[in-house]
Formats: C-alpha cells, sequence, structure tokens
C-alpha cells in the first residue's frame, strides 16, 4: 500500500541567482513542480510516495528522474517523451523573494501525460491521489488528471487537490475556473493561497472568501496559506487560523507543497478515515507551517524539503508574537489569537489585575466558549496566561466572575483566602435542542493559575429559564450574605448563600425598567458615594443583546437605585433607559471586585464590538479589543444620580511626546492641523465654542479616510462620524454619524479623546458623555485636522500626547510647543 501518489507536473524551476551579468539576470536551475515536491515532502518524512508524470527525452528530463529517485520517489510511472521537451519554468523573484513566472511549454511533456499512462494498479493501492490544476489546462494531460481522480475516488482514496493557479498557462481565466471548480467539486482536502481564493471567488478578505469556495467544495477541510501569517481553514463547522512562523526567507518556491506535504504527513498519522479532532488538526496545520517556513530559507525546492525534526524544533523556538498585525491595538487588551468577547472573572488579589475573557481558541468566530486569561499589574500591560476553564460534560464555559473568598466561606482554603469563579455552564438539551443554562463553581489556590471545578456542578438552576446566565457575585456585609445576580432573559434574579455553593432565591428586577430591545445579559451591582449630592447609590449595569430592528445593535444600560442585600429599586420611573455609553462599541462591561480599600477606584471594561458585526470586522487571526480600563463614579444629577467615567490614570504612562497649543484661535474656516507620528494618540482639549456652528477634530488617514468627532455647541451635541474611517463596507450599519448630548460649561467644552490602531473613544462633560466606536483605516492615520465652522473658537488649553505601545519599553516623556500648522 502506497500513502501518497501525485499526478502532475515535474519540471525545472530556474531561479535568479548571484548578480546580474549586464542586463540579463543569472539563473540556477532546481528540479521542482508542485504534485513531485508534495511527493518528495511527504517521502523525506518516511511515507511510500510515487509520481506519474511525463518528462522530456532529454537532459532535464533525465535529471529530475534522478533526482526523484534520490528523494525517495517511486518513478516508475514517470514517463520519458519525444514529443515535446521537459518543462521549464524561471523563477523571478521580488524584494521579499515572492515569485512570478516565466514558462517555457509551448508544449511541454508534461502535456503529453495520457490515459493509457496511467497504471492501474498503483492508482488502486494509493491512500491519498494529489493532484494540481496544472495538467488540467491541455489535453492529453486534461482527461488523464481527470481519469486518475476518478479511479481512485472509486477505490477510496482520500484525494487532495493545490489549484496552483498559474494563469499564463491558461488559454483564459473562464477555463481555468471551470477546470478547477472540477478539481474542487471533487476533493477531500484542498489547499489554496490568499490570491488564489481572491481569484477563484471575486471576493478580498480570507473568512468570506473561504466561505464563498466551500459552496463549491463538499470536502472534508480547507485550507488558505496565508505565507508567514500561517493558515486559516475551515473543516466541518469549525474555522480558525493558526499562526505562522518568522524566518530568513531566502525563496518561497516550493513552501505551499512542503506544507500541504507537511499536512498530510499529520493526517496520515491521525487516520484519513476522519479529520482529527480540531485540537490534533490544529496541532497538524502548525506543524505543516513550520515546514512551509523552513522550505523558504533555502533554495532547491524538490530538493529542499525538511525533515520532521527541523520543523518540531522551529516550533519549539518560534518567536513570541509580536501584535504588529493590521488594526491590532497597542494599549487597548487583545487576545493572542482567534477570538474574545465578554470579559469575565474581573477580580484584583494579591497585587494583580486579572482579566478573564470569553474566548474561542481555536477560530476567530464566536463558538465553543472558554476562559481565556491574562493579568497585569497596572491594568494596561497585560501578560498571556493558559486558558483557565474548558468545556467540559456540563458545557460550554459562559460568562460569569470571580470573588476572594477573605474567610474560606467555601472551605477550599483551609482556613485561608482563595479565588472562586462563578460561571455559567451552557449546553442544549438533547432532546428538544432547547437551551440549557447553569451556574457552577471553580476554585483557585494559586493566585489564578490553575482550577479545579466544583465537584458538586451545577449548583444553580432553573428550568424555566432558557436564558440563565452571567453570574455576578459580592459579599453584602450588612447582611453576611453573598449576593448573586442572573441575567433571566428580561430581567435580573437575585440570590442568597452563605457558603458560595447553596443558593436561595431573594428577588427580581426589570421586567418593566428600562430598555428590553434585547435580552438582558452580563450584570453587575456596586455602591457608589455620590459627589456634589451626599450619601451614596448603588449602580446597576445590565447589557442588551442586539435586535436586528434597532440600528445601534447591542448596548449597555444602567440604573441608579437602593439595595438592602435582597432586593434592588431604581430611582428612575420604570421607562428611563440611561445608557452607559453612547458609541456602538462598549458591551458587555462588569467591574473589578475585591480592588482594595487603599486603591478606592470602581474599575470597569467593557467588549469593544457589537454583536451586529463582531464575527465579520475586518481582522486575521484575532478578533476584539477590550476598551480602556475606565473609573467609574456618581455626581448628583437633576433628577437622578449620572454615572461618569474616565480611563484610568495609568493610561497617562504610554505618554512619549506632547505638543501643545494652548491659547490657539481658529477663525471659521480654517484649520489646524498635526501630525499623527505613529497614530497612537491622547488629546486633552478645553474649548471655547463661541459663536462656531460646529467643532470638528478629524484624524485623517491616506488621501481620503477620516475618522470625525464633531459638536454643534447650540444643541450641545458631540458626536463620531466613522462614515469614511476606512473598511466599512462589510456591514451596512458599521458606516454611520452618531451621538450624545454633552453639556458645555460656561461655553467651554472639556474633551478627552483616546485613538489606538482600530478605535476611538471620547469622553466629555466630565465623563458623563461617552462614545466609544471601532475603526478600520484603510491606511494608517497620519494627520489630524482641527476645524471650526460659522465662528470662532478658542481652544483654552490643547494637548496632544502621542502614545507608545504597550508592548514597548516606557519611552521617556517630552513636551513640545505647538507645531500645528494652519
Amino acid at each position: 500500500m502506497l500513502d501518497f501518489t501525485a499526478i502532475g507536473e515535474v519540471l525545472i524551476d530556474f531561479a535568479p541567482s548571484g548578480e546580474p551579468d549586464g542586463k540579463l539576470p543569472t539563473f540556477t536551475g532546481n528540479p521542482g513542480g508542485a504534485p513531485a515536491n508534495a511527493a518528495a515532502a511527504l517521502a523525506r518524512l518516511g511515507h511510500p510516495s510515487a509520481l506519474i508524470a511525463c518528462v522530456g527525452n532529454d537532459a532535464f528530463g533525465a535529471l529530475l528522474r534522478d533526482t526523484l529517485r534520490e528523494c525517495g520517489i517511486d518513478v516508475s510511472d514517470v514517463r520519458v517523451t519525444d514529443e515535446a521537451n521537459t518543462t521549464l519554468a524561471f523563477v523571478h523573484l521580488d524584494e521579499d523573494g515572492d515569485r512570478s513566472f516565466s514558462f517555457y511549454r509551448k508544449p511541454g511533456a508534461d502535456m503529453m501525460l495520457t490515459e493509457d499512462d496511467l497504471p492501474a494498479d498503483l492508482i488502486e493501492r494509493s491512500r491519498i491521489l494529489h493532484f494540481g490544476s496544472v495538467t488540467l489546462t491541455h489535453e492529453p494531460a486534461r482527461s488523464a488528471t481527470k481519469a486518475a481522480v476518478e479511479r481512485a475516488r472509486a477505490a477510496g482514496a482520500t484525494i487532495t487537490f493545490d489549484p496552483n493557479v498559474r494563469l499564463d498557462l491558461w488559454t483564459d481565466e473562464a477555463a481555468a475556473r471551470e477546470q478547477i471548480r472540477w478539481g474542487l467539486e471533487r476533493a477531500d482536502i484542498v489547499k489554496v493561497s490568499e490570491e488564489e481564493v481572491l481569484f477563484l471567488t471575486g471576493i478580498a478578505g480570507v473568512e468570506r472568501g473561504a466561505a464563498k469556495l466551500r459552496e463549491q467544495f463538499a470536502g472534508r477541510l480547507l485550507v488558505v496559506t496565508l505565507g508567514e501569517r500561517g493558515c486559516y481553514y475551515e473543516a466541518g463547522g469549525s474555522s480558525g487560523y493558526v499562526r505562522g512562523y518568522e524566518v530568513d526567507v531566502v525563496n518561497t518556491t516550493g513552501a505551499g507543497d512542503a506544507f500541504f506535504g507537511c499536512l498530510l504527513h499529520a493526517l496520515l498519522e491521525y487516520g484519513l478515515d476522519s479529520l482529527p479532532a480540531e485540537t490534533e488538526l490544529r496541532r497538524a496545520l502548525a506543524f505543516a507551517n513550520a515546514g512551509g517556513a523552513l522550505v523558504t530559507t533555502r533554495p532547491g525546492a524538490l530538493r529542499a524539503m525538511p525533515a520532521a525534526e527541523e520543523a518540531a524544533e522551529l516550533m519549539e523556538r518560534a518567536a513570541p508574537h509580536d501584535y504588529t498585525e493590521n488594526f491590532r491595538p497597542q494599549f487597548h487588551f487583545t487576545p493572542e489569537w482567534h477570538w474574545m468577547n465578554d470579559p469575565n472573572g474581573l477580580v484584583f488579589y494579591e497585587g494583580e489585575y486579572h482579566l478573564f475573557y470569553q474566548h474561542h481558541p481555536h477560530s476567530s468566530v464566536w463558538g465553543p466558549m472558554h476562559w481565556g486569561h491574562a493579568i497585569s499589574r497596572d491594568l494596561i500591560r497585560w501578560e498571556h496566561r493558559p486558558i483557565a476553564l474548558l468545556p467540559d460534560e456540563h458545557g460550554f464555559i459562559f460568562s460569569g466572575c470571580c470573588v476572594v473568598d477573605p474567610n474560606d466561606s467555601s472551605g477550599w482554603f483551609g482556613g485561608g483566602s482563595g479565588l472562586v469563579a462563578l460561571f455559567t455552564h451552557a449546553s442544549d438539551d438533547p432532546g428538544s435542542g432547547r437551551p440549557v443554562q447553569r451556574q457552577s463553581l471553580a476554585y483557585s489556590r494559586d493566585k489564578g493559575r490553575t482550577w479545579e471545578k466544583y465537584a458538586g456542578n451545577p449548583v444553580l438552576e432553573e428550568a424555566d429559564c432558557p436564558d440563565f446566565r452571567d453570574p455576578k457575585v459580592f459579599w453584602h456585609a450588612d447582611t453576611g450574605r453573598w449576593i448573586m445576580l442572573l441575567a433571566a432573559g428580561d430581567h435580573i434574579r437575585f440570590y442568597r448563600s452563605a457558603d458560595l455553593k447553596s443558593w436561595e432565591f431573594a428577588s427580581e428586577f426589570g421586567r418593566s425598567e428600562g430598555s428590553h430591545d434585547g435580552v438582558w445579559e452580563c450584570p453587575d451591582l456596586f455602591e457608589l458615594p455620590v459627589e456634589g449630592g451626599g450619601g451614596s447609590r448603588w449602580v446597576m449595569i445590565v447589557s442588551i443583546g442586539d435586535n436586528p430592528a434597532c440600528p445601534e445593535g447591542s448596548r449597555t444600560q444602567y440604573f441608579t437605585g437602593r439595595f438592602d442585600g435582597l432586593s434592588f429599586v431604581n430611582d428612575a420611573p420604570a421607562g428611563r433607559v440611561l445608557w452607559l455609553d453612547h458609541g456602538r462599541d462598549n458591551y458587555a462591561g462588569v467591574t473589578w471586585s475585591d480592588v482594595s480599600a487603599e486603591d478606592g477606584r470602581r474599575l470597569f471594561i467593557g467588549w469593544m464590538s457589537n454583536w451586529k458585526y463582531a464575527n465579520i470586522t475586518p481582522t486575521e487571526g484575532w478578533r476584539s479589543a477590550m476598551t480602556l480600563p475606565r473609573t467609574l463614579s456618581l455626581r448628583a444629577g437633576a433628577e437622578q444620580p449620572e454615572l461618569v467615567q474616565l480611563p484610568v490614570r495609568e493610561v497617562e504612562s504610554l505618554r512619549e511626546a506632547t505638543e501643545t497649543a494652548s491659547g490657539a484661535v481658529l477663525a471659521p474656516g480654517s484649520a489646524l492641523r498635526m501630525e499623527a507620528g505613529a497614530g497612537l494618540i491622547e488629546i486633552e482639549a478645553e474649548i471655547g465654542t463661541g459663536s462656531a456652528e460646529e467643532i470638528s477634530i478629524s484624524f485623517r488617514s491616506g488621501e481620503s479616510g477620516e475618522t470625525t468627532i464633531g459638536y454643534e455647541p447650540q444643541r450641545e451635541w458631540l458626536y463620531i462620524d466613522r462614515t469614511h474611517s476606512g473598511v466599512t463596507e462589510f456591514h451596512e450599519a458599521f458606516a454611520c454619524r452618531h451621538g450624545v448630548r454633552a453639556r458645555s460649561e460656561d461655553g467651554r467644552l472639556k474633551l478627552r479623546i483616546w485613538l489606538d490602531r482600530s478605535s476611538v473613544e471620547v469622553f466629555a462633560d466630565g465623563g458623563a458623555a461617552v462614545l466609544t466606536d471601532q475603526i478600520f483605516p484603510s491606511a494608517p492615520v497620519d494627520g489630524i485636522e482641527f476645524r471650526a465652522r460659522g465662528g470662532e473658537v478658542r481652544f483654552e488649553r490643547l494637548n496632544v500626547h502621542r502614545l507608545g505601545s504597550a508592548y514597548a519599553e516606557p519611552a521617556a516623556h517630552t513636551i513640545e510647543e505647538g507645531s500645528l500648522s494652519r
């Protein structure tokens, strides 16, 4: 039994070598050809492999047969023909090592393969038959390739296909697409490049293009190679990115073939009857990424295929992630890889802030939820930790919280203290398919590094409530009980416990209060003093899921009121809605538990996305960010206390240089401009609005991109306009202008603004008016423009801070007098 048989071209790749002699480059020939390279990769990894091909009766043909034998490939069915010479390919490399081709093939020997050349016994005893599209360009090789594929399918072999598009070899693009579609319809495993996805679907964007390609391909596994960035895969109901490896590239010829060969090697090890579990599949793809990377470090293609030990060593010594991908924020928390949504388990313990989060570790779209984990000492610079909680027999791990159990009320800490996580186990009833959501516990005795789930899970169930999730727990000193809030569809339920394990129902709130545009989620409850009014109030935060009828999408509301350990009483009339943030991208936010009394702050962070488009934002390999951590406080208002929020003071440690233009006067129709540096910006402004009808601050990118923050003094209206911010077409609701009332003080507007690679956060009216939005500039933000319309404005204070990355060492902070230009 053969593990692998390839059918297709084997040729000589001529790659540039040395310095050009005058105007003509010099070339060195190396045996190659995509199917032959794949066979060489598998033979190098110890798999019996064969090639069905045709070479010319010339010196190049002899070299190819000899080299294939040296690589351990069975060449019994590599036919020699006098009808044409061996095909030659001249490879032209750009400065990055990427290739273009010129072919000597009019005709070439690889085109001469016929059905009569097919060895029936070889095809029938092969576990894998592999082919590409080059031998589909012309007859008779096209008919021979198709016949081999159909025979192998009939014999039960796994069919693998690499389109390997070379448009110069086709009569026209329509013919190429037609023949490649034939291959897609018959293959079990397909590898394509990012460029080939665009050619075959007309869709730019790996995920959307791959989804379109899957409509033509019914096989088990589709893989899109992304060069040094790794690969993207779709297999059954799962999908995701697997990161690549940085190496010193000499020549990329053969990299995709080595990738495919290494992938098939791993799949052969797991067994070809079905794909392995996703964890093993991802390990196989990581191995393939390593093999593909290694081939680029040396010339030779066919002779350059890696050994298993080399790929394993590269995986071991892979450099840490540098967070430089397109749109990757530089001072907002993001997952290392793949999907993130709600912040969970926020707790401060023994000098460390813990941030857990909803995480799909194998895909960049929502899926089976785990708890990701990160730790920080300053809320800005985060250390990623291993996944804390994984799905189990009770279901996925949905949102929840962590608390410090200081007096061992749970009995898990030997009379000392430790961390307890309370979370929702989520599954579906196997009979009805109805959601089942139950509350469970886990605990950590080593400062959150490892977690043990409670053997008595789940600890709280409500059979009448399919949406029953996202516990938030705190200790209520006046009643001596732990209090749990749970979102229950359209309201909040309160429970009480003495030991965190046994819970009793206390009350409910909200069936007729606030907004009910969507399902209620992610509650929080805490007490704050009222600044300027005396006393204190309790603040309840509740997030509202997406509603197709609402252009705003998912949002977060808050209530102020009284809480006595049993029930919550709202300060406001039932129909009044108070929004925590009037931007589009601040959802599921909650606060840290157990922040020290010496600190005294109520610290908040939200998920900076919106369920209306969260799964399709134009990032690759990772998706979603958190807002800046914020300090929450209450101030007295005309009708009830107002919640105000500002980023934590620790963010000021990112300042590297400051330009000031305090006292500058801006005439109507004129502009103040400044460079944006690296595009990481904080603005502090106090603007005398004067007689102006509108004031705007625009972050400009490229020739026409801009994100604008504007203010209309007469209306006291603060807005963000991201209509022309860059990439917006991924969802019809993304390109929009929206805002909030923001009061000025004696004709002066105070603003704080933070700009990162893919977000802008705006705070006015002391933090009572807040706008948080994602943006995806088509080019880096390179300029800031201040404008006035209808009247003169004066910048009483204007400081523009250029910020460093949270991933870099802090830099010295310098201040420059205004270099703004008019």
